[in-house]
């Protein structure tokens, strides 16, 4: 009856002789949810038509965890409620309300994860690439389900909420209810003494302002407002070098303005290929300051990530900005889908290196509180508790 039940939204292909397709960053979360459970371990996942960002083909009976294919749509099977300790399972699917009454009675407990608060869902729903009645379509339908969802995380026995907005708009729902900030810079990443003395005396130097972002580069992200930013600054003489890492559907029209922009010489755009052999050690040596047009209050990694790289972040202001930016003491935010402001802001920082430095610094500490070995074990900590299981 030490059993963990995982609900997953996560995609997965069935293939031949016994083995799956996976993303591998899954499998890696699983594994260590496999350590720091002391009991079996069984995951949940629905077939379905699905896009994988990281593929990998694995073995079933050698994944570590007990993995239990579902066809699209077909509810939890009783028998696993009847087993299990804890369920723990994502509510932004919308797809498991049901739960709360099902654990009725049952030894088993329930925690649902939430990351995205109402409002994100429907501006996500809006800055969708789809005709205006879908976009009007899928906002109703987010309006509609927060109900329900409301419900089903007052009755749950605790919740997760990755970031701050879900966390500020759920946690009088349930005296249970924990925040942390999902990320992957696990402790060995973090820039180290001499990353920050090599980047300090480069600023007291007052070298070329060096600025990146990294990303998946969608409209979502709002990487394209840092062309104009770019030029802006180019245009008030800063000397600056920004660095674009990443894919997309965006990643031509990127290209093709840099080119037209004249930037090719400010401006450059590489794959983002291997966040920790590549591109993390790079951000700790190569950059100075990291830019976040992201307009929608998502929850994004990528914050703590680059805070732990040393980097303080310049971000659009939404919900989680402003809050990670008092939480941190690491950052600023300026005036949301204004590339203008962002360029003012850059440039100020360009003129007051020291506060740069200083930034620097305030960002490494809170991202060391946060890393990911950090956050995950003080959310299976929490499980453990609230299931009312002990460590072997």
């Amino acid at each position: 009856m030490s059993s963990l039940l995982m609900l997953s939204p996560a995609p997965v292909l069935e293939n031949t002789g016994g083995e799956v397709i996976l993303d591998v960053k899954f499998v890696e979360g699983m594994k260590l949810h496999c350590q720091l459970w002391p009991g079996p371990v069984r995951c949940v996942m629905w077939r379905g038509p699905h896009g994988i960002d990281e593929p990998m083909r694995f073995t079933i009976a050698k994944l570590g965890f007990e993995l239990i294919l579902l066809d699209e749509g077909a509810p939890v099977p009783e028998l696993l409620l009847d087993e299990t300790a804890l369920v723990y399972c994502a509510a932004d699917d919308m797809k498991h309300f049901d739960l709360p009454a099902a654990m009725l009675g049952r030894f088993g407990k329930l925690v649902y994860t939430v990351e995205q608060a109402l409002g994100g869902r429907v501006g996500a729903a809006l800055e969708q690439q789809a005709p205006v009645r879908r976009r009007l379509e899928s906002a109703l339908w987010n309006l509609r389900h927060e109900r329900a969802l409301r419900r089903a995380l007052r009755e749950a026995d605790g919740i997760h909420c990755n970031g701050y907005p879900a966390y500020r708009a759920y946690r009088r729902l349930n005296d249970r209810a924990l925040a942390y900030l999902d990320n992957r810079i696990r402790l060995p990443m973090i820039a180290r003494s001499a990353d920050q003395e090599a980047r300090a005396a480069r600023q007291a130097a007052r070298g070329p302002l060096r600025l990146a972002w990294y990303g998946v580069m969608t409209p979502e992200s709002g990487v394209t407002d840092l062309l104009p930013v770019a030029q802006l600054l180019a245009m008030r003489g800063v000397d600056f070098r920004l660095e674009l890492f990443g894919s997309g559907p965006l990643e031509d029209r990127l290209h093709q303005g840099v080119a037209a922009l004249g930037l090719s010489d400010r401006v450059t755009i590489a794959p983002n290929k291997g966040f920790e052999v590549r591109l993390a050690p790079h951000l700790r040596r190569e950059a100075d300051l990291f830019l976040s047009p992201r307009r929608l209050p998502s929850p994004q990694g990528t914050y703590v990530e680059a805070l732990g790289c040393g980097l303080p972040v310049l971000a659009y202001s939404n919900a989680m900005t402003r809050r990670l930016m008092r939480a941190s003491n690491a950052g600023w935010t300026v005036r949301k889908g204004s590339p203008g402001a962002m360029a003012r802001a850059i440039e100020r920082l360009d003129r007051d290196r020291r506060a740069l430095t200083a930034a620097s610094d305030r960002a490494v500490e809170f991202a060391r509180a946060n890393t990911f070995e950090t956050v995950f074990a003080r959310r299976m900590t929490d499980l453990r508790e609230i299931a009312g299981v002990d460590v072997d």
